[in-house]
């Protein structure tokens, strides 16, 4: 029995929890759309009918309301049936971020095509509704810059990767496995096999700090041992404990001897895992010292 057929059964019911989820909040939206907007049609209705006295600039702004009402909750009972069959159609295209911004995209574009249509409705012609909508951007822009400050570094994030979900990355002394790129923010993991242990990472820090991706499997870690004596055989204990890092499996490590402005020390640089890292530190340290005589 092959790896899929195992796990076909768990995914089919996920996938069936999924769409229960989806169909009862569907039912919730399209009864709450029903609620708010039948009472007013009926008093539009009835305005109209001179069953109930209703002025002419009251039932102009319940007309208005219901335009808007019609357009946008259509808009958002429509994105709620069709965006579980978008995004399965995107299921094999790029990476996780990629298809989530095409979701968001497909969002965005569904209630621009609402908000165009109020404003047809509503006589405004297409040249006034471009104006509007331009106006309006800038000045929303404007207004909240920040927030879409955090937007567009959000879309370069997803879009240029510095980083994906699942890499292990360093940013403003914060590191951990990114589990999500928001819109506001990146949750980093530092302990990903433990739960509610997170750190959410501003937007605009990307941008501010420099960032180190250490990906999602082995990458290179380094550490440094300053010698405050230099006993004269010290290349031969290199020697010994070069050999020795090597019964280190899968670390390939190498061992210089370097100075700076601290004084004479050993430059290590080793592979490993995230998760692995201090691990195999630790037991790279404990050789050395052990070997040089030191305590830690």
């Amino acid at each position: 029995m092959d790896k899929d057929s195992i796990l076909r059964p768990s995914r089919e019911k996920l996938n069936q929890v999924k769409m229960k989820f989806a169909h009862e909040q569907l039912n919730k939206a399209i009864l709450f759309f029903l609620i708010v907007i039948f009472p007013i049609i009926a008093v539009d209705m009835a305005g109209r009918q001179d069953m109930i006295p209703v002025s002419e600039v009251l039932l102009k702004i319940l007309e208005g309301i219901i335009v808007v009402l019609l357009s946008f909750g259509g808009a958002t009972l429509f994105i709620r049936l069709t965006i579980n069959f978008i995004m399965e159609k995107f299921e094999g295209i790029g990476q996780q971020e990629e298809r989530i911004l095409l979701s968001k995209l497909y969002i965005f574009l569904i209630y621009v095509l609402a908000t165009v249509i109020v404003f047809l409705e509503m006589g405004i012609g297409i040249q006034n509704v471009a104006l509007f909508l331009g106006l309006s951007a800038t000045g929303f822009a404007f207004a909240i810059r920040e927030v879409v400050l955090s937007y567009i570094i959000w879309f370069m994030l997803l879009t240029k990767k510095p980083f994906k979900i699942g890499d292990y990355i360093n940013v403003a002394g914060q590191e951990g496995q990114v589990k999500h790129i928001g819109m506001f923010y990146v949750v980093v993991d530092a302990s990903p096999h433990t739960y509610a242990d997170y750190t959410k990472i501003p937007n605009r820090v990307f941008i501010e700090k420099p960032i180190r991706n250490y990906g999602s499997d082995k990458f290179f870690a380094e550490f440094e041992l300053y010698l405050e004596n230099i006993s004269s055989d010290i290349i031969d204990r290199l020697e010994i404990i070069r050999e020795k890092g090597k019964g280190v499996k899968g670390t390939d490590p190498t061992f210089n001897l370097n100075s700076d402005s601290d004084g004479i020390k050993i430059s290590v640089e080793f592979k490993t895992t995230y998760e692995d890292r201090d691990i195999l530190r630790d037991r790279l340290l404990s050789m050395m010292l052990q070997e040089l005589n030191l305590t830690a």
